[in-house]
């Protein structure tokens, strides 16, 4: 819950820039604006001096993950487009930038920047040399801020106005209705479950069953034609959209309802269509006539215990627990929750080499000098540094080497030894040594 805040843009009165933030109570400690690389805006209001900064830096991140753009544990990167906006509570003159770690697809595409009280602005706004206000006051915020952390919890108003001294819990309806009043605000409720369930391109997935008919529109595949089997005979080119869409002989068939040429559903449902619901077959994997029987998961489920990677909290689980509400919900399985207790294990964290001035990673094997590393690219010097392992961050290890080497048991034992599950592990070829 929060609220949609319009900030006008110097130089461009009808293309305004509005974000969606839950804490407008923070409004007066803005000092910048950041637009994901993707926002439509973009191209509009980059100045001439910084478009090959912005297209470099857009192409740059176009290699990245949400994942990796968001990790709490990355660097925060961006650019400034040249373009600057005006805080419609101070009047005060905020530049625009491009950073990583907004994605377009969340809320509005764009964030206020507010250093004080938002962990990934203040490591923003130390890389880039923005300013840091700080807007609320609580005992140990002063203290936390001038660390480099953020303050994050309640307090009071301080460096806003009129609005000084106000609790912030009030200052979030109050700046709301203010700003509502005025035209620059909106209350506003942005829900994160995403539409990330249908792919256009794969062959793979679970397909549709839906057959759309020019006469009668889309009409259900008939219960005796299900499931519907993806065909056999495809090219994978690789090129184009779905691969589906090419086969004419699965894609053309009779419309159900009035028997005219129709054309079957060439997108499918991606993986997590699958693994939204896998207990439920779990608890009944021999059943030929039904994907499980409602007693056999009354007996078996909930789950007990989940333990899974932080990625998942999002995504799985959340889809997991709709998927369970709704088959509920339709009187299908008796529970209302998919797992009872979840564990959340720590990463293996792998040693890395990125250039801190570009945020490149680079290769060991492209290291000029284990002892004193440097980028080959540019002959700067790399950080040396503890990473999550990733393929983007070429700090991966093969574990057919350590197995091949040391064998199973000692790769078990050392992971086992070097970190409590719920805590990230720091490979080191030493300790498994």
């Amino acid at each position: 819950e929060g609220a949609e805040i319009t900030f006008s843009v110097d130089g461009h009165d009808n293309t305004p820039i509005t974000v969606f933030t839950t804490r407008p109570d923070t409004l007066a400690g803005a000092s910048y604006v950041v637009l994901a690389p993707e926002h439509e805006l973009v191209a509009q209001l980059t100045s001439e001096e910084c478009k090959g900064d912005v297209t470099a830096f857009q192409t740059e991140v176009a290699r990245l993950s949400a994942l990796e753009r968001t990790s709490d544990d990355g660097p925060k990167r961006g650019v400034a487009i040249g373009a600057s906006v005006i805080n419609p509570l101070t009047g005060q003159v905020l530049p625009v930038w491009i950073a990583d770690y907004v994605l377009a697809e969340y809320g509005t595409g764009a964030v206020m920047g507010v250093p004080a009280h938002d962990q990934r602005d203040i490591r923003f706004a130390a890389s880039n040399n923005l300013p840091i206000q700080q807007v609320i006051a609580a005992e140990g915020a002063s203290e936390a801020i001038a660390g480099g952390e953020a303050w994050t919890d309640s307090g009071v108003l301080i460096n806003s106005g009129s609005l000084d001294g106000t609790e912030s819990s009030a200052a979030k309806a109050e700046i709301t209705r203010m700003g509502h009043a005025a035209g620059w605000a909106t209350a506003k409720v942005t829900y994160r479950l995403r539409d990330w369930l249908i792919s256009r391109q794969r062959y793979w997935g679970c397909p549709i069953p839906i057959i759309h008919c020019p006469d009668c529109g889309a009409q259900p595949v008939p219960r005796d034609q299900l499931p519907v089997a993806l065909p056999k005979n495809i090219n994978l080119e690789g090129r184009g959209g779905s691969p589906l869409a090419g086969l004419d002989d699965w894609v053309n068939v009779s419309c159900p309802s009035c028997g005219k040429p129709a054309r079957r559903e060439t997108d499918t449902m991606d993986t997590f269509m699958c693994s939204s619901w896998y207990f439920l077959r779990f608890a009944d994997p021999s059943n030929s006539d039904l994907p499980f029987d409602a007693e056999a998961v009354r007996r078996w489920l909930p789950v007990q215990q989940y333990v899974g990677g932080i990625e998942h909290a999002i995504l799985h689980l959340l889809y997991s627990r709709f998927f369970t509400k709704a088959l509920k919900d339709r009187g299908l399985i008796p529970i209302n929750e998919p797992f009872e207790r979840l564990l959340t294990q720590g990463m293996v964290q792998g040693v890395t080499y990125r250039n801190p001035r570009s945020g490149r990673y680079v290769a060991p094997a492209q290291v000029v000098d284990q002892g004193n590393p440097i980028d080959p690219e540019d002959g700067g010097e790399l950080e040396v540094l503890f990473e999550k392992m990733s393929k983007s961050k070429h700090n991966g290890v093969d574990p057919a080497f350590v197995i091949d080497r040391y064998g199973a048991d000692t790769a078990r034992m050392f992971i086992l030894f070097k970190a409590p599950p719920e805590k990230d592990l720091e490979w080191d070829d030493a300790d498994v040594e």
